[in-house]
């Protein structure tokens, strides 16, 4: 039970409403008291009657004014020209205005705080007061699904931000899966951010994630003891951690798509790419239809888990040999590529066995990854980077079709598990460098075309069945359009207020105070150089229930090391 009486306890005026004021924009009349003070990027209440009940307004400031009538006359300019001032117009007379952006409503009834809308305006002289942390923590008592990753812009109050598990609405969670989007030049904070979300969403053991690491970032961390694997070990949930060289793909029709990547066929005499097809079926077939083959003591095994070892390979050679017709049909060529088979195979074994290894059978197929992620609610993180590789014939357009392999293992399996049992999935997969795999441009490459497309259907279908996707990139303008229309939430990080970046985030959030106020950011590299680092977003959508409407709001995000796990309560085991 709260009344209005103990939220306003202590709270500072800061000025008044005036006039003209929408329901939109709430223009504020500063009093002189608060003429010094910084409040651009703070939030203001307003209590005021709505159909005859106790209201507030809690809003962001956004943009300030200063009007000076006396000195805007042609003489007194040109008194001002001269003498720097005209005394004692210059000060004295000055008044400064500053808008209000109402954010979120709530309806005061029987000691009940319920979310409202703003339908109509406030009458000029209400007062307003500066939000601190008690009213805060009176409007909005802290959850399960309360959670600080930031504090206001250019506070020291806690934004609260709702995280919500995508499990059934009766289990405390959305009843559906959405998507989320991190962005910002390197250097603005975003890798921390995601941290700290994955950090959160963990903390739900109903919930499952899957981290897709093409830079091994976030895996490196992990096993490293640092701490994102620490947040996520305290409240008890278990992290594993996949290199590339751990991992192995199951398909055939892969296999095919990596060959035409390699050095193989051309150094087993193949040159034209017509005839590389060819060759790269002819292998793939081999596979298909043979599942298994019989070894010399007479025991069957599994033929692509093995494809590695020399005697799957010595039979694979022989199949080439039996069909070489399906590869080149003139002879000349055919004895070419017999003879570099017969005098080469000690030199081709090796390059073949770094293929064969995505494929090998004692580690952990894509698919039973995704299971455990979707059925055993575990949190996985696949590390994609060349480092990870090891013994693995490896670059960008193998990454890209390993990708590609777990996106449509994910997308059949959740697709699946959801037909079968009618439940939601509740699973976060999450995505860094995103605009190198859903570009706005159509990809030039094969690889990342097919990945691309497999990425942004998956994207579209796969909300229904409780799947969400948390997207990090350094660019707004880069990422694919249809992406970027999917997600539900936005955290936009210093960087992205120039040319083509400029121009979709005002697609995003329309012209305005808004972009004016992220424009205004400072670089965290430099604000080091003056003290602290700072790590400024703008986030966009239904995060915080003080941004019930969706509109733009402001923070400076919590120290990642220090701020974020005392404030959001991970029991760290000490050293």
């Amino acid at each position: 039970m709260t009344s209005l009486n103990e939220i306003l306890e202590g709270a500072e005026v800061i000025g008044h409403v005036g006039s003209p004021s929408t329901s939109m924009e709430i223009k504020l009349d500063l009093l002189e008291t608060a003429y010094t003070k910084a409040i651009v990027g703070n939030f203001c209440l307003i209590a005021f009657k709505q159909d005859g009940k106790d209201s507030l307004c809690i809003g962001q400031l956004t943009e300030t004014t200063l009007r000076n009538p006396y000195l805007e006359r042609h003489s007194v300019e040109k008194i001002i020209s001269v003498r720097g001032q005209a005394k004692p117009l210059s000060g004295e007379h000055d008044v400064l205005t500053v808008i209000l952006v109402p954010g979120t409503t709530y309806t005061l009834e029987g000691g009940r705080i319920t979310p409202s809308s703003l339908a109509t305006v406030p009458s000029t002289g209400t007062p307003a007061y500066i939000l601190n942390q008690n009213m805060v923590e009176k409007l909005i008592p802290k959850s399960k699904e309360t959670a600080f990753v930031g504090k206001m812009y250019g506070t020291d109050i806690l934004l609260p931000m709702l995280f919500k598990h995508f499990g059934k609405i009766e289990e405390g969670g959305l009843g559906e899966a959405y998507h989320l989007g991190v962005f910002g030049k390197t250097g603005s904070g975003k890798s921390y951010l995601a941290r700290m979300l994955c950090s959160i969403y963990g903390r739900y053991s109903e919930m499952s994630i899957l981290g897709i690491d093409p830079t091994g970032e976030y895996a490196r961390e992990i096993t490293k003891n640092g701490p994102l694997g620490n947040y996520l070990k305290s409240v008890n949930r278990q992290v594993s951690v996949y290199d590339v060289s751990q991992i192995s793909l199951t398909r055939p029709e892969a296999l095919k798509r990596i060959l035409l990547t390699s050095d193989f066929l051309d150094r087993m005499g193949v040159r034209a790419r017509e005839n590389k097809e060819y060759a790269a079926s002819l292998i793939s077939e081999f596979f298909e239809r043979n599942r298994s083959i019989t070894l010399a003591d007479g025991r069957r095994i599994d033929s692509l888990p093995n494809a590695y070892q020399d005697f799957v390979f010595n039979q694979l050679l022989e199949h080439i040999r039996r069909n070489i017709r399906r590869i080149y049909v003139s002879q000349p060529e055919q004895a070419r590529v017999l003879d570099i088979l017969g005098t080469e195979q000690a030199r081709l074994f090796p390059i073949w066995q770094s293929i064969a290894a995505l494929f090998a059978g004692q580690r952990k197929s894509v698919d039973d990854i995704i299971m455990d992620v979707c059925t055993r609610r575990e949190i996985i993180f696949i590390n994609l980077s060349q480092v990870s590789a090891s013994g693995i014939y490896w670059n960008d357009r193998v990454m890209a079709i390993v990708i590609d392999e777990i996106l449509k293992s994910l997308v059949a399996i959740a697709g699946d598990l959801w037909r079968e049992k009618e439940e939601l999935l509740n699973l976060l997969v999450m995505i860094d460098e995103a605009h190198r795999f859903v570009p706005r441009e159509t990809p030039s490459v094969d690889e990342f075309k097919s990945l691309k497309e497999t990425l942004v259907n998956a994207v579209l279908e796969t909300r229904k069945f409780g799947l969400g996707w948390l997207f990090i990139s350094q660019s707004l303008a880069t990422v694919d359009i249809e992406i970027l229309r999917q997600l539900r939430i936005y955290f936009i990080g210093y960087g992205l207020s120039w040319g083509s970046e400029y121009y979709t985030l005002e697609q995003l959030v329309g012209r305005g105070p808004y972009l004016e106020l992220y424009a205004s950011f400072k670089d965290p590299q430099t604000a080091a150089t003056l003290g602290r680092k700072e790590y400024p977003f703008m986030a966009y959508g239904p995060i915080s229930p003080l941004s019930i409407s969706g509109k733009p709001i402001f923070f400076v995000a919590l120290d990642y090391f220090t701020e974020f796990p005392d404030i959001n309560n991970f029991k760290l085991k000490k050293a």
